[in-house]
């Protein structure tokens, strides 16, 4: 057996991207993609094999409102083509952006600032997405549920009584989340 030494005063991988701060990065085991997003709403997708300039840019078309992006996941990520980006936006705002077709696939609202988005597992088909909120609020949407005007079917529940900054799932069984509030608490569901 061979062993194996990490210098941690040395980084694995770095970039020179923004001059605003960078927020948020997301990965994921055998998923080479690696976010970075800066207040100013810009999402850049870098690839670790790709170091020089990220490899997708998303940004809004010009006359369109900027919003600060406050967190960003990665999922749907079930073969080599399919990629899906979402992110949560201050004023409430959720985006999925389908890195495949370099598209909009689905916005919505939930009415006060997203602090956490994440979906059950990034390396599958699109399940489930839990989103946390200012107001001690979670969603979780069905992503195999779709209706044409309407979007995901969705549930929500007041489960704090402080801000919800993250929300994540348990590896094991993803039907199994926890939400950390502004208050200390953390609240496990399923």
């Amino acid at each position: 057996m061979a062993n194996a030494y990490f210098n941690l005063h040395v980084p694995g991988f770095e970039i020179e991207s923004h001059l605003e701060l960078q927020m948020f990065h997301d990965g994921g085991e055998n998923l080479h993609p690696v976010f970075f997003q800066r207040t100013v709403t810009v999402i850049k997708v870098w690839d670790s094999r790709q170091k020089d300039t990220p490899v997708v840019n998303m940004e809004p078309v010009e006359g369109e409102t900027k919003r600060d992006c406050w967190t960003v996941a990665f999922g749907h990520a079930f073969n080599d083509q399919d990629r899906c980006v979402c992110a949560g936006y201050d004023n409430g705002d959720i985006k999925l952006f389908d890195l495949r077709n370099m598209a909009l696939r689905w916005e919505t609202n939930i009415k006060n600032g997203v602090c956490s988005v994440e979906f059950d597992r990034k390396d599958i088909n699109m399940n489930k997405l839990v989103a946390t909120s200012l107001e001690g609020k979670f969603h979780v949407f069905d992503m195999r549920t779709q209706h044409p005007t309407k979007g995901f079917a969705s549930v929500s529940e007041k489960a704090h009584k402080s801000t919800i900054w993250q929300v994540r799932h348990l590896p094991q069984n993803r039907d199994i989340f926890m939400t950390a509030g502004g208050a200390g608490n953390l609240h496990l569901w399923k």
